[in-house]
């Protein structure tokens, strides 16, 4: 045989092969008929061998199954038998013992991978593997009222929560199982395999058929090798809106009556509206950068916030937001409602206006609850949110009324410099949530390592005014002792520690963070200490600053808990952009002594009338005295049975319909 007639045999085979475990068996099969009819054309030399037809029979009877050799007579037989025997070892047992496994482990990798399509309907489908995807569906399982109520909605007779990732490998069960805990449940978690952005891989998830679809933003460590990630965030960006419109032509070709909710996280703000109207279903986009900027500049204003908006989005023994109708109430006034809800505190209510909600935060006393209006409570349990009956007037402790001062004009108040330590791709957003604040005047020094031309590039993409805010850029590295000095950050008022996303990962930037801090606390010594916000990556992190005087923010956390709390509860995404947005109500200190209500005994619902009279909703107290606490000194909603004598330093917790 020629080198080429060999070489094209092998290439033959080769082929076969490589085509599946059918051709691998077939050339399996091809190679025992041949043995057996060479091992039955051996033993014809053989005395008394039988016809050519059963000797092969013969041949492959003992090329198949070891246990004939002892039946054979004669020296040539037994030899020839003996080598079948040998080769059917190899070849039958081996060759084909090792394809089967190979096909068996072949079929359960994928399996494992996520490739066949699943047949649900009414399940959560999360859209891509980040950070945000763990504390997602550790938030769904954890909630398990609002799950109950969400599965009746749905008509769902238990919750599961499908995840379309682009390779799913084990490290994602793990992270996922360690992240759980004892929540981990297989039976509710299905992985998939795919790229969101190709509609054969949405396929494979049902996602027609389900109840909520949700596309959390991009993981930390995948934004870029440049400090802000700007090209990384608008392609993320943009990779969200293409998959919200491939959904929504989907449901018009296949003429699907009832489009599944979208909740989608959009990392730039100015492109919210985009993805909203792509979409004729309902819809839900958290912007990131506005969301997580609103909270650091409410925390610069209101020292202490932090501590609220970590009970408000946690689920936990402490207090959060519910939504709930109520048709019994339907035209009573606002200022009836608190007598209804003694151990929940009502900020507003939400109308649906032409197929969306409306929240109406702090609200007129004299608004009257129409049909279809849904109340905005604060409480500790869902069950606390239900109204009760008004105490008869006799059962009612009378007590002398409190006169709130009324409300002074607004007038400019002191310059307020603030240092931000990093940058990242929210900086713009967080500049311009300074200058929405007509009062308020700020100066703000950036120290960063990204060259001074790049973030004005992108202060200047962003709109933002340096008119409205003036900002100084300086190029420093605040990780060095000797340029974080040259600083002077004891001369500010403020300073923002942000996460640095041009490391990477999570680990690194906080790293980064904790450093910053620590070289501040050694630089400012006992000198009076400014008011410190870090911004943190990883929540795993935040035990490094139990000890210290620092507000932390947990950005994708916080991110994270809301996009599951709206996924539940679709009516929180208005109710959210009201509170934390560019504009409405905020969440502000008053002290005692501004609102008239210093030195005296006061019960919290004297407070509240106080609060409305003044124009506001009072969600709770600040003590001073307790302010160093793991708490801050803040009481949301506390007991109605419980009775204070405010000292003048001492705040209340005002929900502002002046936005102030």
């Amino acid at each position: 045989m020629s080198q080429r007639l060999r070489d094209r045999v092998t290439f033959v085979l080769e082929r076969l092969m490589l085509r599946g475990a059918q051709w691998r068996i077939l050339v399996i099969a091809l190679a025992i008929g041949l043995i057996s009819i060479l091992g039955g054309a051996l033993v014809l030399a053989a005395p008394r061998a039988g016809p050519f037809h059963e000797e092969v029979w013969w041949a492959f009877l003992r090329l198949t199954d070891p246990g004939y050799l002892g039946d054979d007579v004669g020296t040539w037989r037994r030899i020839v038998s003996t080598l079948l025997t040998v080769v059917g070892y190899v070849i039958f047992l081996g060759a084909l013992i090792a394809v089967m496994t190979q096909w068996l482990n072949a079929l359960m990798r994928n399996l494992e991978r996520g490739l066949t399509p699943i047949v649900e309907s009414g399940h959560i489908l999360i859209l891509g593997w980040s950070d945000r995807t763990p504390t997602i569906v550790r938030e769904l399982l954890v909630s398990e009222g609002r799950v109950r109520r969400f599965l009746r909605r749905h008509q769902a007779r238990s919750l599961r929560v499908v995840i379309l990732a682009e390779e799913v490998g084990p490290q994602h069960v793990i992270e996922l199982r360690d992240s759980l805990g004892d929540l981990w449940d297989g039976r509710r978690i299905i992985f998939r395999s795919g790229s969101p952005l190709r509609i054969p891989h949405l396929a494979r998830t049902d996602f027609l058929h389900a109840s909520v679809i949700v596309i959390p933003g991009v993981d930390f460590a995948s934004v870029g090798l440049t400090e802000s990630g700007a090209a990384a965030i608008q392609i993320a960006d943009s990779s969200a809106i293409k998959i919200i419109l491939s959904i929504a032509n989907s449901a018009a070709a296949q003429r699907v009556d009832e489009l599944p909710q979208i909740v989608a996280e959009i990392a730039d703000s100015r492109k919210a509206l985009v993805a909203e109207r792509v979409y004729a279903g309902p819809v839900e986009v958290v912007a990131s950068d506005l969301f997580i900027s609103r909270l650091i500049t409410q925390n610069v204003r209101n020292r202490g916030l932090s501590h609220l908006t970590a009970e408000l989005f946690a689920h936990g023994p402490g207090n959060e937001i519910y939504v709930r109708e109520h048709p019994a109430l339907a035209g009573r006034t606002v200022a009836e409602l608190p007598q209804r809800f003694r151990r929940a505190i009502v900020i507003g209510l939400v109308r649906r206006d032409a197929g969306r909600y409306r929240p109406l935060l702090s609200p007129d006393p004299g608004v009257v609850l129409g049909e279809g209006d849904r109340l905005v409570l604060v409480a500790r349990h869902y069950e606390d949110t239900d109204p009760s009956e008004p105490p008869p007037r006799e059962a009612v402790a009378v007590a002398a009324p409190v006169r709130a001062r009324p409300p002074q004009p607004q007038s400019p108040r002191p310059l307020r410099r603030i240092l931000v330590l990093g940058w990242n791709h929210r900086v713009p957003a967080l500049v311009a949530g300074f200058g929405s604040y007509e009062l308020d005047s700020f100066q703000v020094d950036i120290a960063s390592v990204l060259p001074v031309a790049e973030r004005e590039r992108e202060l200047a993409q962003y709109g933002v005014s340096p008119v409205r805010v003036p900002v100084r850029q300086i190029q420093a590295d605040y990780t060095v002792p000797t340029e974080l000095a040259r600083l002077d950050p004891a001369s500010y008022g403020t300073i923002i520690l942000l996460g640095s996303n041009w490391l990477p990962g999570r680990e690194e930037s906080d790293a980064r963070t904790v450093l910053g801090y620590l070289l501040l606390r050694e630089l400012i010594g006992t000198r009076p200490t400014p008011h410190v916000i870090a911004e943190l990556m990883d929540p795993g992190n935040l035990a490094l600053f139990r000890e210290h005087q620092a507000e932390v923010l947990v950005s994708s956390q916080i991110i994270s808990r809301i996009l599951a709390q709206v996924t539940l509860r679709p009516e929180l995404g208005p109710v959210f952009d009201e509170l934390f947005g560019p504009s409405g109500c905020a969440i502000v200190f008053r002290t005692s002594e501004s609102l008239g209500l210093a030195g005296r005994e006061l019960g919290f619902e004297e407070v509240q009338a106080a609060v409305t009279a003044a124009g506001g909703v009072a969600l709770g107290l600040r003590i001073d005295a307790e302010s160093s606490g793991p708490t801050g000194g803040i009481r949301i909603n506390p007991s109605r049975e419980k009775r204070w004598t405010l000292l003048p330093d001492d705040q209340v917790i005002v929900l502002d319909e002046r936005g102030a």
